[in-house]
Formats: structure tokens, C-alpha cells, sequence
């Protein structure tokens, strides 16, 4: 076993919906709808600046998520998201991987987004906001 192996570190959850039958380690979590990456970032006298809804949704997804025990991986990781659509708007898929990505990394689940290996992400016609299984990557 490498260095790199060795440092490979799973805490478990708790959680019996962490199984997913794959033999690997798994997070699932339910989260509200994020929002778009296109709204993260907000113009500033100096610079540019997280924006105040974008915050606010991670500082109560990052409450929801803890309340639901979410363990953490530690090493390579795969990332899988099911979302509903909030409303009849037209809307690109791929614009929630990157906040639910940085909320991952802030409570700390995963210990880096760089360490995602695989994203799956899809629209589901059921169901509210996203659910988020992080598997840890073979």
C-alpha cells in the first residue's frame, strides 16, 4: 500500500442511506436548490464578492447537510446530484455543480473539490431540491 493509499481516510456517517451497494463509502444528502454559478459572484467597489443569496444558501444547506450527520471523505471521490427544477424557467444543469461542490468542501465532506474524479449530474421529475451521493472513488 502507497503513501497516498494510507492517507485514504473514511469517517462513517451514520447514516444507513450511506450504502449504495457499490462496496465503496458513500454520502447522501438532501439539499435545497442551490444557486446558479452565475449568480456567485457579485460586482464590489474593490473587486468582486461572494453575493448575499449565495452565502445565505450555504450557510442553510451547510446546517441541513450537518443535520444529517454527513460524514467525510477524505481522498479521490465521485460526485453524483439529482435535482428537481425549482420552477418552469429554463435552466442549465451544470450551472449547481459548482456550489454544491464548495459547500462540499466547506463543511467538510470532501477535503478539496480538485479531488473529484467523476461528476454525474441529471434532472429528476420528482422529488425537492438535490440529492448528493459522494462515493469514494476506487
Amino acid at each position: 500500500m502507497d503513501n497516498y493509499q494510507q492517507r485514504k481516510t473514511i469517517e462513517p456517517t451514520g447514516d444507513p442511506r450511506a450504502e449504495i451497494g457499490t462496496g465503496a463509502a458513500s454520502i447522501s444528502l438532501n439539499l435545497p436548490y442551490p444557486p446558479t454559478a452565475n449568480r456567485i459572484w457579485i460586482r464590489a467597489y474593490k473587486g468582486m464578492r461572494l453575493s448575499g443569496r449565495y452565502r445565505s444558501w450555504l450557510e442553510e444547506a451547510g446546517y441541513i447537510a450537518i443535520a444529517q450527520r454527513a460524514g467525510k471523505i477524505t481522498g479521490p471521490y465521485k460526485l453524483f446530484i439529482e435535482a428537481t427544477k425549482p420552477d418552469r424557467k429554463k435552466r442549465d444543469l451544470d450551472n449547481i455543480i459548482k456550489p454544491i461542490s464548495d459547500l462540499l468542501v466547506k463543511i467538510g465532506t470532501v477535503h478539496d473539490d480538485s479531488l473529484c474524479q467523476f461528476i454525474s449530474a441529471m434532472w429528476i421529475p420528482n422529488g425537492d431540491g438535490v440529492r448528493v451521493t459522494i462515493t469514494e472513488a476506487a
